[in-house]
């Protein structure tokens, strides 16, 4: 398991956002707060922000209130005028009664783009409950995550994990870099069996495990993720990130096979 970046280890940028983003959902939603939770790439030493949202969860006693979710439009709005990367805070509102289920919630309030939505859905809702068990996510303000979400059945993440490999399929002409990297993840996760790491280690994971011949695929995906890639990088992603995604299918499909 990756180490796990605590708040003061972020840069300053990006921490002096969150705490904002804490002391103003403290004050709006007041009593009503049960727990800040932060997950996904920003949690592990690899975080780039130039190269993925800020996710996250918070947890509430009950259904927002009208007035709350204004306020929480305000909050996101503000917060995105005022800080660099405000408009990358990406996550959901959630009742304590829903967070405790293990079925799919819907009909969300969430964040993204800084601006509050509601009718929102988490299709990643068992691999994010793993995150949150394995101990993959940054404490804000509240209970343990771990005392709030029940944990995911293998069965329930590998379905999670399909999932994920059919929206890979969609994202190769669009986000060849993210999808050969993603791939990465879920060969990783499949063969392990769990789902507990970044895309960035996954892809170094894979420089390792995986056939020496895409090694100058997965570092081409490296280099533009991290702002560094050229146009070869570019040109190699976009004509061979469909056949990196034939190979990883292959290679989930044999894995699974031998589960049987």
């Amino acid at each position: 398991m990756e180490n796990r970046v605590r708040l003061r280890e972020l840069p300053p940028q990006v921490r002096g956002l969150l705490i904002e983003f804490r002391n103003m959902l403290v004050k709006t939603l007041q009593q009503n707060l049960v727990g800040i939770y932060l997950f996904g790439s920003i949690v592990f030493p690899s975080y780039e922000p130039r190269s993925g949202d800020i996710d996250f969860y918070v947890v509430v006693k009950r259904v927002l209130k009208t007035r709350e979710k204004n306020e929480l439009d305000n909050l996101h709005r503000a917060l995105a005028r005022r800080f660099r990367f405000g408009r990358l805070l990406d996550g959901f509102f959630i009742t304590l009664a829903k967070a405790r289920r293990s079925t799919l919630p819907r009909g969300l309030p969430y964040a993204a783009n800084g601006h509050l939505h509601t009718g929102g859905s988490d299709i990643d809702w068992a691999l994010h409950r793993e995150h949150f068990h394995r101990g993959a996510f940054m404490l804000l303000y509240g209970t343990d995550s771990r005392m709030v979400f029940p944990r995911a059945s293998w069965r329930q993440i590998e379905k999670a994990l399909d999932e994920n490999l059919a929206y890979v399929k969609k994202q190769l002409h669009g986000y060849p870099f993210w999808s050969v990297m993603q791939l990465c993840r879920l060969i990783r996760s499949f063969q392990k069996g769990v789902a507990d790491i970044s895309k960035v280690e996954a892809a170094r994971w894979a420089l390792d495990e995986l056939p020496s011949a895409w090694r100058p695929l997965i570092r081409s995906a490296m280099r533009v993720y991290h702002g560094m890639g050229i146009e070869r990088d570019r040109k190699l992603l976009k004509e061979n990130a469909r056949a990196f995604f034939t190979f990883a299918s292959k290679q989930i499909a044999r894995m699974k096979q031998r589960e049987l």
